[in-house]
């Protein structure tokens, strides 16, 4: 009796992914998690006795799975694009917010004395510096979505070719 086992692996081409949950809490944290480059998709079996050869079903079988693994790459891009969705809506909020601070300390300092006024200012350029951190960060990750919406363009196209073989 012979049999055959077939591992099929999906390659991560890029171990950093945008993790909302990192985006939304303040805490740094040095525990880095190291993704598996290789992530198993499945393990095919087979018991030879069963399995009957036939002329191009190899070919078959090939463009069948390349089409699996092109759709699995869709499906991993769509869910980074959907994390930076998330992760803009947060920076965007946090950006609202700290303006609105600034703007009241702004409205305060009319009624302070200098020394007051001194670190009112301060703190006012901390919170310039915080929305410019957020234009910075909503830039980065709108820069990031186009490039995923290219990435998906080319499964796209990728898909149409494997289909016509």
């Amino acid at each position: 009796m012979e049999a055959l086992a077939f591992d099929l692996y999906q390659e991560n081409e890029e171990k950093e992914t945008v993790n909302v949950d990192d985006v939304t809490s303040d805490s740094e944290t040095d525990s880095t998690e190291e993704i598996d480059a290789h992530a198993l998709i499945t393990t095919l079996y087979s018991d030879q006795r069963k399995t009957k050869s036939e002329e191009g079903k190899g070919t078959k079988s090939k463009q069948e799975y390349a089409l699996l693994v092109n759709d699995l790459e869709k499906q991993f891009v769509k869910k980074k694009m959907k994390n930076y969705e998330k992760a803009i809506t947060v920076e965007d909020k946090h950006k609202r917010q700290t303006q609105q601070e600034m703007n009241e300390l702004q409205r305060d300092m009319k009624y302070q004395v200098e020394e007051e006024k001194a670190d009112t200012e301060s703190k006012i350029a901390m919170k310039k510096d915080a929305i410019q951190s957020s234009d910075a960060s909503i830039q980065l990750y709108e820069d990031e979505q186009k490039s995923l919406q290219e990435k998906l363009q080319k499964l796209n196209e990728k898909q149409q070719d494997l289909a016509m073989k």
